[in-house]
């Protein structure tokens, strides 16, 4: 399906502009139409999102602090409708805007806040529906909207800090990757005219450098094209069902990283059911949304089958220790959640202690990654500086004798 850009015209004479979904311009155009609106334009966009696998996600910052404007408006007492007339007046256009008008029309149309958010699970968080579904049942809703900002807060500081992280040792291995290239195909090409020059019998390690700059120079170009192609097809091939759980697989096996991956999928998943059940959505239920809102392809699958054996009948216990990879100490905790009637609490104590496992595990990388890439870096830039400059010390010597 293409997207669309509309301008559209209400029966109140206000002007407005939606982004439309859809396979022809006919067809948008007859959607408005039939909604009411008077349709002055409809123009296909190019996205190119879907080509490279790009989600076009709502930034989580900018869901974020909505959700904290709309907490305080409900807080205060306003209609629902009337809190969004109130934050749609000062925001800027772009994607959550278009989103936030959408759901506005169909507050206006009668539907409940849960069922306006709920088509909308590919750009916001999953759960996010069912979350307000919970908090409209129980009376609760600024509640909710408190225990939402504080998962996704949480969230995106462990993303800002695992990013925060890999900065340094990024940019090492950039700067490596530069260095080696300019004495390989600018300083080394200098020193084989000088040694052929010579007429001399060069050190082995000499010549084998000397041939390793006459390849990458000659082949520089498509070495270059290639790691970009490996890199576009890569990803084009991570977004697919296959590739991403190819990818999280070979990421598990990773030492410090596939540690911190599994912690973050537990901790999403502990503290998204915590929410969801503690807001009164039954179990069953609850773990069908969870699955839907894993970011990991491999533990959303896992879930899903963990959720089908539970409306068998199984606990939740026994479906997560026979259908998922969570260690024994999740199943245990789930256990005696179960047994105790204190499943919330089981589930506040993983997601606080895999947290702190997290942060241990991020600073062991951290602290671990960087030293010993610039090892690595400096090892490889010393090796090809003495593999040039060798020649030299042993001319030297001959000519001391």
């Amino acid at each position: 399906m293409a997207t669309f850009r509309v301008k559209l015209g209400t029966s109140d004479g206000e002007l407005a502009t939606r982004e439309a979904h859809g396979n022809s311009v006919d067809e948008i155009t007859a959607h408005f139409v039939n909604e009411g609106y008077f349709v002055f334009n409809v123009q296909r966009q190019l996205d190119i999102s879907g080509w490279v696998g790009l989600k076009r996600k709502i930034p989580s910052k900018q869901f974020i602090t909505f959700n904290k404007e709309f907490r305080g408006l409900v807080r205060a007492g306003l209609p629902i409708a009337e809190g969004f007339d109130i934050i749609l007046k000062r925001m800027k256009p772009g994607r959550l805007r278009t989103l936030l008008e959408d759901v506005r029309e169909k507050l206006h149309k009668g539907q409940s806040l849960s069922e306006a958010f709920r088509s909308f699970g590919d750009v916001i968080p999953r759960y996010y529906s069912a979350l307000i579904h919970a908090g409209e049942q129980s009376g609760g809703l600024t509640e909710v909207l408190d225990r939402f900002i504080e998962q996704e807060g949480r969230i995106r500081r462990a993303r800002k800090r695992f990013l925060q992280a890999l900065t340094y040792p990024s940019i090492l291995l950039g700067a490596g990757i530069i260095a080696m290239y300019i004495i390989l195909t600018r300083a080394m090409p200098q020193f084989t005219e000088f040694y052929n020059s010579a007429d001399r019998q060069l050190p082995p390690i000499t010549q084998v450098v000397m041939d390793l700059s006459n390849w990458v120079g000659a082949w520089s170009g498509w070495l270059i094209g290639g790691a970009l192609a490996t890199l576009v097809l890569g990803h084009l091939y991570l977004q697919t069902e296959n590739g991403g759980l190819m990818g999280e697989r070979l990421v598990r096996r990773v030492p410090l990283v596939g540690r911190l991956w599994y912690l973050s999928s537990q901790n999403i998943f502990a503290r998204t059911m915590r929410m969801l059940t503690h807001g009164g959505i039954p179990v069953p239920q609850a773990l069908a949304v969870v699955a839907g809102a894993m970011p990991s392809r491999l533990f959303g699958k896992e879930l899903s089958r963990a959720h089908e054996a539970v409306t068998r009948g199984e606990s939740l216990q026994e479906a997560l220790d026979a259908k998922t990879s969570f260690n024994e100490e999740m199943g245990e905790m789930i256990r005696i959640g179960e047994a105790t009637g204190n499943l919330g609490d089981m589930l506040d104590y993983l997601a606080e202690s895999g947290e702190e496992q997290a942060e241990d595990t991020l600073a062991m990388l951290s602290n671990l990654v960087a030293p010993l890439m610039l090892l690595a870096i400096g090892l490889m830039i010393a090796f090809l500086v003495a593999a040039m400059y060798l020649p030299m010390f042993g001319s030297y010597d001959a000519m001391m004798e």
